[in-house]
């Protein structure tokens, strides 16, 4: 398909003098070729080094730069010549210079950005992932870095172009989300080296980009002609580069202006014959470049006067920012191809998969989406405690932090082990910080009028999913105050660690529930000290947006009469018949131990399904192409298997029933069913790999279901639309299958399923992993890595993380397995995804067993919802934004194919919404909060009525009281 570019309208903002609109000149002659010379540096926030050892330039040895001098350097070469231009990208280090610097420093950026010298692109936090980050940390983060950008910039702080270079593969997804923030084009640099040979045989390196079926969302897009970001060869004119500079005095020694003009035209001429129009980008800049931007300066205006001096060799050169090329490229209307799939997997040779990634680092992977739907939670409470708190500053510690985790070489798993470490202490601080606002929120919330008693501490146990929870191991009576960030009421069965063979659980209103003990599960040699030796589980119900406080009791005679006792677990023999089972479904397994069948006991249909563990081994030639950090590669494209069976034991009580597995001294697995619900848990624990030999291991989960996918199954991106994959076979360029079992894996941020006319199989995961389906009804997902050869692609460290002791790397989690009919499998999954983002967060608290005196001072229940929003309906985010203003973000759960009767809009009254807020008026934006929208609907639209379609999301910056 072809589309002419003018369709994709050029709306820059009117703003006088912001760079798009004070572009060098270019020519009109079309023999003449437009050269943009576009002097740019990437800056990771943390990969080699960390983010403040980067910006500081310590630790030369390892890289020997530091971006604030960057920065020094930059200003100080710009401000020199009018005609000069130069491209930021990384807001958390823009902020970072701002806070170490002067005024005087301050106010000479923002006169170079409002008189258009120097383009602010991107503009998020950090260059995010786009394979393992979920949208909603990618709409915080790119929200925290534009907001950054408007208060100190105007509105030449709101960057038009996306500029996502260096990520490893580009998802759908976050192209829509770029649209709907309103950014008119996008750039980067990797392409699979098959769709990028198509490409330039095609002349489509750039092209319009068709975001969403639901949306009908489409920007433009422009992959660069070169593999990489950086300047033409012999051009690189920074300290880190070898290249020569241009020396033009012929009397000169090492006189080679004629040889570099030489190879600067051809280059050019080549570059521009594999493009539509006569506009040539040329980026001259690469990663931590223009610590000394006079080198590079005093070269390129020197290049762009020798050949400006030289008509015959037909080209214009001249200081340009992306932007501007785009405005130049809008003029000429040219015919773009267009695309409707994705960059994925990314692949830059033959043998080198960049499907690694996907899943490396799991456990900081799970740490991230645990951080994300906590920021999530803090942000509401500090809304809905209105103006009884002050928290501001914490919450932004927050959400930096989480932000931090959505760079490319963060969440991706692709840092060294030192930069790791380095993000979860930022996690993990801003978690705490969380925790603080937390307290804050809760004593505005739950403190009645005339109390004068505080609200009892709350304390999160982090390691709650590994049944360790230092704060309660000593208590015989406390509190447990469970929270909910959905819009829609939360009815769960709650798991806590519990260090007591006898419990009383009552609710809120002093009234018993029904509760269970089981004793906690380990394997000797995955054994965490100091774990509890049992687990509670109780029913909670908890309001949307709200909270609900339960109280605890290892003593007897505290509450009530209605004590809980250990449930007994038993080991089963091979001639048992193994099943567990609820109201719903049965799952039976088989004599080796593994699951076999899923009883759906509704509709009395018997689902096959067997979950098996297997690894890879990992090419480990050290002059080849190896497994690492970012690149998944087989040996021989054969599973090995670590176990044929499992030793079983089984727990039943009325509110839960495990079958408890242990393979081998490192794998062990509780499969679980919940009362009233239908999806299957499987909780893995995987480690530490074995190290023997030093052999990579890259181990996957195997679930084989009997569905007939035609080689067909589907991921979702970000979280949000499901793209449809094809075994062996991709939409944008003729397969070759070098690499079958490494090129088949795709990422799933939450979700891979497969379908058939009659049966639909999904499963839902807790963090960001790779997927694949080898073979018809079969889901792979691979769930740790350990490498002992470092990939060669820059990190300079194998993948072998040490874990808690020096043994290696333990990692748990859950993935949640649906199977049944594919009529209304959508609508399940769907809302499947959201709750496992936002599971209940739970906090807990030393109680003097008093339950009179503490109902009379403090409420046990807050829901911050009047009532649940429609089911197709999700409170993205609620946050403050200034004074009394909030930002609210409301979505469309569903896309339009996914269900008939639940695909359809949906309305939210904006008056109604909130509990203890009263909504005086709003104003819609774009979905990062900073632009205005075209046009709204507010001429059909009632003011605080407002409608949701299919995958949209709308923003709101609302005025409360």
């Amino acid at each position: 398909l072809f589309l002419l570019l003018p369709l994709v309208v050029w709306a820059a903002p009117k703003a006088s003098n912001c760079s798009w609109n004070k572009c060098n000149e270019w020519s009109s002659d079309p023999s003449i070729i437009n050269v943009h010379i576009v002097p740019h540096t990437h800056d990771d926030l943390g990969w080699i080094k960390t983010v403040d050892q980067y910006f500081f330039g310590s630790k030369p040895e390892l890289v020997p730069v530091g971006v604030q001098y960057i920065y020094n350097t930059v200003i100080d070469e710009v401000s020199k010549d009018p005609a000069r231009r130069f491209s930021f990208a990384e807001t958390g280090f823009l902020t970072r210079w701002t806070f170490t610097h002067s005024d005087a420093d301050r106010h000479k950026l923002q006169k170079l950005v409002k008189t258009g010298q120097i383009e602010l692109i991107g503009g998020g936090w950090v260059q995010h992932d786009e394979a393992a980050a979920h949208y909603a940390d990618i709409v915080d983060q790119m929200e925290l870095g534009l907001h950054k950008l408007d208060g100190m910039f105007g509105e030449c702080g709101h960057p038009q172009t996306a500029w996502q270079i260096d990520p490893f593969g580009h998802s759908r997804e976050t192209a829509n989300l770029f649209a709907l923030m309103g950014y008119s084009s996008l750039f980067f640099a990797r392409v699979h080296y098959l769709e990028k040979a198509s490409r330039l045989k095609n002349k489509s390196l750039e092209f319009v980009w068709n975001t969403s079926d639901d949306l009908k969302t489409k920007i433009l897009t422009g992959a660069f002609y070169q593999d990489n970001y950086g300047p033409p060869e012999g051009f690189c004119f920074d300290a880190l580069c070898g290249d020569d500079p241009i020396i033009e005095h012929e009397d000169m020694e090492g006189y080679n202006l004629p040889e570099k003009l030489k190879l600067f035209e051809a280059h050019v001429k080549k570059q521009a014959s594999f493009l539509r129009t006569k506009h040539v980008l040329l980026l001259m800049g690469s990663d931590f470049q223009y610590t000394n931007a006079n080198a590079w300066y005093t070269n390129l205006d020197k290049l762009i006067q020798y050949v400006n001096a030289n008509p015959s060799l037909g080209l214009r050169l001249f200081y340009s920012t992306p932007t501007c090329y785009v405005k130049g490229l809008s003029e000429t209307s040219p015919q773009l191809t267009t695309k409707d799939d994705d960059f994925f997997p990314y692949a830059s040779s033959n043998h080198s998969f960049w499907t690694g990634y996907f899943t490396s680092r799991p456990a900081f992977k799970g740490m991230i989406r645990e951080a994300s739907a906590f920021l999530q939670l803090v942000r509401q409470l500090n809304v809905l405690a209105d103006e009884g708190i002050d928290s501001d500053h914490e919450v932004e510690r927050m959400q930096r932090a989480s932000a931090l985790a959505q760079h490319h070489d963060a969440v991706t798993g692709t840092a060294k082990e030192n930069v790791t470490r380095d993000y979860e202490r930022r996690l993990a601080a801003g978690m705490k910080d969380g925790e603080a606002v937390l307290n804050d929120a809760l004593a505005h919330l739950a403190t009645k009028a005339g109390a004068n008693v505080s609200v009892p501490t709350q304390m999160r146990c982090e390691l709650r999913n590994e049944t360790v929870c230092e704060p309660i191991r000593n208590l015989s009576t406390f509190t447990v105050t469970v929270f909910n960030a959905r819009g829609h009421t939360m009815k769960e069965i709650l798991r806590i660690p519990y260090f007591s063979r006898a419990a009383v659980v009552l609710d809120g209103k002093k009234q018993p529930i029904e509760s269970q003990i089981t004793k906690t599960f380990q394997s000797q040699v995955q054994s965490v000290d100091p774990r509890a030796p049992f687990e509670l589980s109780f029913p909670v119900k908890v309001s949307p947006l709200g909270f609900a406080t339960y109280f605890i009791s290892n003593v007897t005679s505290s509450f009530s009469t209605r004590v809980t006792h250990p449930v007994k677990t038993s080991t089963l023999t091979n001639d048992e018949e193994v099943f567990i089972e609820n109201k719903l479904i049965r799952v039976d397994f088989d004599k080796a131990g593994l699951v076999a069948t899923v009883l759906d006991k509704m509709t009395n249909v018997t689902y096959p399904l067997k979950q098996e563990f297997l690894y890879y081994e990992g090419f480990d030639n050290k002059k080849e192409q190896t497994s690492g950090a970012y690149v998944f590669r087989p040996k021989d494209n054969t599973e090995k298997r670590p176990a044929v069976a499992a030793k079983i034991e089984l727990s039943k009580g009325s509110l839960s029933q495990e079958a408890r597995q242990v393979f081998n001294p490192w794998i062990s697995q509780v499969v679980r069913l919940s009362e009233n619900s239908k999806d299957v848990e499987f909780a893995w624990t995987v480690g530490p790999l074995p190290s023997e030999q030093n052999i990579t291991k890259d181990f996957i989960t195997r679930y084989s279901f009997e569905v007939k996918s035609s080689s067909t199954f589907y991921t979702d991106a970000n979280g949000r639309q499901m793209m449809k994959r094809t075994r062996n076979a991709h939409p944008s360029f003729t397969y070759e299958n070098t690499e079958p079992i490494a090129a088949n894996y795709y990422p799933i941020t939450t979700t891979v399923l497969l379908r058939d006319d009659t049966t639909q199989a999904t499963v839902l995961t807790d963090r960001s992993q790779g997927a694949s389906s080898p073979s018809d009804g079969v889901i792979d997902i691979m769930i740790h890595r350990r490498s002992f050869y470092d990939d060669h692609w820059g990190v300079e460290e194998p993948l072998n993380e040490p874990g808690v002791d020096g043994r290696g790397l333990i990692v748990s989690g859950s993935h949640f397995v649906q199977i049944g009919s594919v009529h209304g499998a959508s609508e399940r999954a769907r809302i499947g995804q959201h709750n496992v983002f936002h599971r209940p967060e739970v906090t807990f608290a030393e109680f003097d067993g008093n339950i009179d005196e503490y109902l009379k001072h403090f409420e046990t229940s807050f829901a911050g919802l009047r009532s649940d929003l429609p089911p197709h309906a999700h409170l993205l985010t609620l946050a403050k934004w200034s004074g009394r203003k909030i930002l609210l973000r409301l979505e469309h759960l569903f896309q339009i194919s996914e269900d008939d009767s639940i695909s359809t809009p949906v309305s939210v009254d904006l008056r109604t919404l909130f509990s203890n807020l009263n909504t005086t008026s709003k104003r819609e934006v774009l979905l990062a909060g900073i632009r205005e929208p075209a046009r709204t609907r507010k001429d059909y639209e009632d003011d605080f009525l407002i409608s949701l379609h299919p995958m949209e999301i709308r923003t709101f910056i609302l005025d409360t009281q």
